[in-house]
């Protein structure tokens, strides 16, 4: 084995099969490993696949209890959400495995919070504060095991129809 501490002598490198040294690249008065840089060994350039869900029909709220909009068993990341509705009187929830990280009227965040049609910040509410958007920075919202969206009229009947963009590993 080399000394390392010795910068006097040269060390060779082998291949596998110890039938030559490694190549090298000639820069100036350096020589330099050549590496081979293909990605293998099951590493994919694309590690999430996009999944766009939606409601094929209206679903109508009542104030008793939530009513689960989607819910998602995977591995990922929540990119998007959007929820436009027949008026403002409803609250949206979002549980990601399995513990809520937000509520919220969509009257206190539109008027209390000033988010009314403000898309430059990750959530808002649009049209008299009907409809719900959530957009997720770049790095998406993780989920490890499931994720859910839910929605509870504050009063009256509201309908709702949703869509969310997800990614899930591949």
């Amino acid at each position: 084995m080399a000394d390392l501490n010795d910068l006097t002598t040269n060390v060779n490198i082998w291949n596998d099969e110890k039938t030559k040294a490694v190549t090298v690249t000639t820069d100036g008065s350096k020589e330099r490993l050549d590496v081979n840089v293909n990605s293998g060994g099951g590493v994919a350039l694309q590690r999430f696949t996009p999944v766009i869900d939606h409601s094929s029909s209206s679903v109508s709220l009542n104030t008793s209890t939530d009513t689960t909009l989607l819910t998602v068993t995977d591995d990922g990341k929540i990119d998007f959400i959007a929820i436009a509705a027949s008026n403002s009187t409803y609250e949206v929830a979002i549980e990601v495995d399995s513990t809520e990280i937000y509520r919220m009227t969509m009257g206190d965040l539109g008027s209390v919070h000033g988010l009314a049609n403000a898309t430059n910040v990750p959530l808002w509410v649009e049209t008299a504060n009907k409809n719900f958007r959530l957009h997720a920075n770049n790095e998406g919202i993780d989920f490890l095991t499931n994720f859910t969206v839910k929605a509870k009229a504050t009063s009256g009947s509201p309908t709702v129809e949703w869509l969310v963009m997800y990614r899930t590993l591949a």
